[in-house]
């Protein structure tokens, strides 16, 4: 292209329009036409030449009315195809065919939206005869513009059915594909076969180029070139499929015929007549391009008619049955985005997410160990929300937790936890805005998250053995949701994980949400308001009489002068053995006041258990 540019701007080459050219001129719109000629005149000015054979070929095609006649022809066969099309298919598209066929009313819709469109062409195409005056118009001046003063057609004529069937016979270029060619004899006779057909273009080739190599000996051309979308090989250089395309070019489109070359024939006979150095062809895609490049903007309507895109490409049945999936998996996604938020969640549950007996047995197992990169940044962005008072909705997001599966949510709730519990700081604030958003997370999401909560605060991390006594500043929250949907997996396997273990604490959580006996009793002899002697929790006794750890002395926990209501007792106690209130049994116990001895207090936590053998079967 870079030398095509350089050749049509030099001085010394002279440019010739052909007559399917000028007709290709006249089909296109003004102001595509108005550009190509602008450019050539300014940058072309004396050196664009319409030949007189050209122009006289161009008068006949014009008087003949042939675009329009052309273009009426094809708008019929379209408008036949149109009427004929559906009619026939419709039949054939009545039901399904094969595993994960299209829905045939999607196919007839595709089918009508279609036609509709090729009968909206056919109407546009009918009305284009009312504008082809002005188009010729415009045509005839460009050729009474360039065309030359004079002419040597004429002295052509006595030889040029000898000349031309001489160079026929030895397929010398232009023209010899046009050998064929019907015309009319002087009788009318259609058929004729003599060499001098009235009406017959067979010469018409030659006497263009004959003319053309006359003007630029004349004129002293240096170069030539032709603007032709003749591609017959009786111009260019054999029937070569082999295609070489600059990539700035395929970047328009993928398919190019080849690059136009002119015969060698016509290049000898070029130098011989006119000593032409160059002789170079070129159709209007390939001027398209060429004028594109070296000035986009002055011509972008004419590259944009000259250019035709490639149309889109047949549609194997592979890549059907690939679209037809991928539709249907993206209208299986929507379907799940709107279900979740028809039930109030954030975003659906990822594909990874599983909330099953057995995913979760694995990973209770598996969230022993550390967290991964992303969980660990995840964490550090949920601890700066805190801090920046940033709602964690905003980080807690389907983009965050894309392709973490139950596995790692669940670890990552169980580092949270452990964190918590270690004391770190800024992480506390976290769980519980964690804990609040549970109720508005996909099922799935949900029940990891609690999973992992409920095992930090029940499990040892590296053994998953019972953490006497259970460990959580958000014990209370954790257990108001054991009977929620999304916790029943994770309470089942926390709870079958307890009961294995040599001892489990006093209460295990269950779904069911059992009732926790608590029996307080006083001493039978003492004196005064009655003293507290017992409390029995699950059967389990929680309290000494004589506690030698001071900080576990009912009297120094509730700092009172040796008195205290049964509620208050049993509160704290649930706030040490980790039990849930609200699920404590209330008998009229519970309203006393009761009186303590000095050294009466709860025994340490890490002593109060269930054997094994005693405890309740997951």
């Amino acid at each position: 292209m870079a030398r095509l540019a350089a050749l049509i701007t030099a001085a010394g080459t002279h440019i010739y329009v052909d007559t399917s050219f000028l007709m290709w001129m006249t089909k296109i719109g003004s102001e595509s036409r108005r550009q190509l000629i602008s450019w050539l005149q300014t940058n072309c000015n004396g050196r664009v030449h319409v030949p007189i054979w050209a122009a006289h070929e161009y008068l006949k095609h014009h008087v003949a009315g042939t675009i329009a006649n052309e273009l009426a022809e094809k708008t019929s066969e379209v408008a036949d195809l149109v009427g004929r099309t559906y009619s026939y298919f419709r039949p054939f598209i009545d039901e399904p065919y094969g595993e994960g066929a299209e829905d045939p009313a999607a196919i007839r819709a595709a089918t009508r939206a279609a036609l509709n469109a090729l009968e909206r062409l056919v109407s546009t195409s009918r009305q284009w005869h009312k504008s082809y005056q002005k188009h010729a118009n415009e045509v005839i001046a460009f050729i009474n513009d360039t065309s030359p003063e004079t002419t040597t057609i004429y002295d052509y004529f006595p030889q040029l059915g000898t000349l031309g069937a001489g160079r026929f016979v030895g397929s010398i270029p232009p023209g010899f594909q046009d050998r064929r060619k019907k015309g009319a004899s002087a009788d009318g006779d259609a058929n004729s076969s003599e060499d001098g057909l009235a009406g017959s273009n067979r010469y018409g080739d030659l006497v263009f180029w004959k003319e053309l190599l006359d003007h630029a000996r004349l004129a002293g051309a240096a170069a030539v070139i032709v603007l032709t979308n003749d591609r017959k090989n009786d111009w260019h250089l054999g029937r070569s499929h082999t295609v070489d395309i600059d990539a700035s070019l395929l970047a328009l489109r993928k398919t190019w015929k080849p690059v136009p070359r002119t015969h060698p024939m016509l290049v000898v006979e070029a130098k011989q007549a006119a000593n032409i150095d160059q002789v170079e062809l070129l159709d209007s895609p390939y001027l398209a391009a060429l004028l594109r490049g070296v000035a986009e903007n002055e011509v972008r309507a004419f590259a944009d008619v000259a250019i035709i895109p490639d149309g889109p490409e047949a549609e194997t049945e592979r890549a059907r049955r690939a679209k037809t999936i991928e539709e249907r998996l993206s209208a299986d996604a929507m379907k799940i985005v709107t279900a979740a938020a028809e039930n109030g969640y954030l975003f659906p549950d990822g594909a990874v997410v599983s909330n099953s007996p057995a995913a979760f047995r694995r990973a209770l197992f598996e969230s022993r160990t550390a967290v991964g990169e992303r969980g660990e940044a995840l964490l550090e962005e949920v601890r700066a929300s805190v801090e920046a008072r940033q709602p964690l909705r905003d980080i807690i997001t389907q983009d965050k937790l894309d392709g973490l599966d139950h596995k790692e949510l669940t670890r990552i709730a169980r580092e949270l936890h452990d964190r918590v519990v270690r004391a770190e700081p800024g992480f506390g604030e976290a769980l519980t805005d964690m804990l609040s958003l549970l109720d508005i997370l996909p099922e799935n999401t949900a029940g990891c998250f609690y999973l992992g909560f409920l095992s930090s605060m029940y499990l040892e991390r590296e053994t998953n053995a019972s953490r006497l006594p259970p460990v959580s500043p958000v014990a209370q929250l954790l257990f108001a949701s054991q009977a929620k949907p999304y916790a029943a997996n994770a309470v089942a396997n926390v709870r079958r994980r307890l009961a294995d273990n040599d001892r489990t604490p006093l209460y295990l959580p269950s779904v069911d949400l059992p009732p926790v006996s608590a029996v307080l009793d006083i001493e039978s002899d003492s004196p005064g308001l009655d003293q507290l002697r017992s409390l029995r929790i699950a059967g389990v006794e929680v309290l000494t009489a004589a506690q030698q750890d001071e900080a576990l002395r009912l009297s120094t926990l509730f700092d009172l002068d040796r008195s205290i209501s049964g509620d208050a007792i049993v509160r704290k106690a649930c706030e040490l053995f980790a039990l849930p209130t609200e699920q404590i049994e209330l008998p009229d116990a519970f309203a006393q006041t009761y009186s303590l001895t000095e050294t009466i207090g709860f025994k340490r936590p890490v002593d109060v258990a269930i054997p094994k053998e005693q405890s309740v079967a997951g």
